[in-house]
């Protein structure tokens, strides 16, 4: 028994005439008869009384008539629920930026949630991945745009990938002849601008150095992308840069870049796997696939 015939079923009964009917349904007469046919045939009793004035139902089908109108009631309620639940999505999303929002496509995921889910309030932090990280885990955030070398083994946290971000050690440009075209060794004994505690920049350098077995000679530690620019610019050591920024220091005259290897870190959208179906951050990841290209998916 499908929707349609029990639509039709009360519609005959009410206009009692299977034109009117079919008007009243913007259907065509054939189909409404075919539809009050199959009925019968599937309930196994007669609905209707065929008069030359129209239809009038039997006494079966004023018994299931209630039964009728009860059960659309319940569908068009379910309905209404489903269209109510696609369109009312409401709360706050809280999201950590470990750069600029521009380079996350903030801007273009807050325009896909006004389109689709005006009721979504979006509130944006500004840290680094380390503090996304710890405070999407404590619940203070909701979901985070970090680096994601800095995630340990664990299945607390789904890691949604964006993209692989290029790098750069730069240092100064007095240093430009020793620099540019270095070996790993020599780029290892020149004094470093290092960073801060579980840094995605440490991560990646102390990999690169440490399987070389090298040493690295740290001078002084900053805690933003802007400090270590400025130091380097300086002349106080090398750092590692997003090769974006490196690029910008370099057209201004800032820094000089080594241009051996290519380095990079993954950007990833994370979010606590318990939240995976909070209609919010469910909201969220939806936008933010649309806007990377990216189809739906957990790691």
């Amino acid at each position: 028994m499908e929707y349609y015939h029990l639509r039709t079923f009360v519609a005959v009964a009410e206009e009692e005439h299977l034109t009117r009917a079919a008007e009243r349904l913007n259907a065509s007469l054939p189909a409404v008869s075919a539809h009050v046919r199959g009925l019968e045939e599937e309930l196994g009793v007669p609905l209707f009384t065929r008069t030359p004035k129209g239809m009038r139902l039997t006494g079966e089908g004023q018994a299931l008539l209630t039964e009728a109108r009860r059960a659309l009631d319940g569908l068009d309620a379910v309905r209404a629920r489903a269209g109510s639940l696609r369109r009312d999505v409401t709360g706050v999303a809280r999201i950590g930026l470990n750069n600029e929002a521009g380079r996350m496509r903030v801007p273009e995921m807050l325009a896909v949630l006004s389109r689709r889910h005006a009721g979504v309030e979006v509130h944006l932090t500004d840290s680094s991945s380390a503090n996304i990280l710890d405070n999407v885990r404590q619940g203070k955030l909701d979901l985070g745009f970090i680096y994601d070398n800095i995630i340990e083994q664990g299945r607390d946290v789904v890691t949604m990938p964006l993209e692989n971000v290029d790098m750069a050690v730069v240092g100064p440009t007095s240093w430009a002849d020793r620099v540019c075209l270095a070996d790993w060794e020599t780029l290892a004994g020149l004094p470093w601008v290092w960073f801060s505690q579980r840094c995605p920049f440490q991560y990646l350098l102390e990999a690169c150095f440490s399987c070389r077995d090298l040493p690295l000679n740290k001078v002084m530690v900053g805690d933003s992308d802007a400090t270590l620019r400025t130091m380097v610019a300086a002349g106080i050591g090398l750092t590692l840069l997003r090769r974006d920024d490196a690029l910008e220091a370099e057209a201004a005259g800032e820094v000089c870049l080594w241009q051996r290897e290519g380095l990079t870190l993954g950007l990833s959208l994370i979010y606590r796997r318990e939240k995976a179906e909070d209609r919010v951050v469910a909201a969220v990841v939806a936008a933010v696939s649309e806007v990377w290209g990216l189809p739906g998916h957990r790691r």
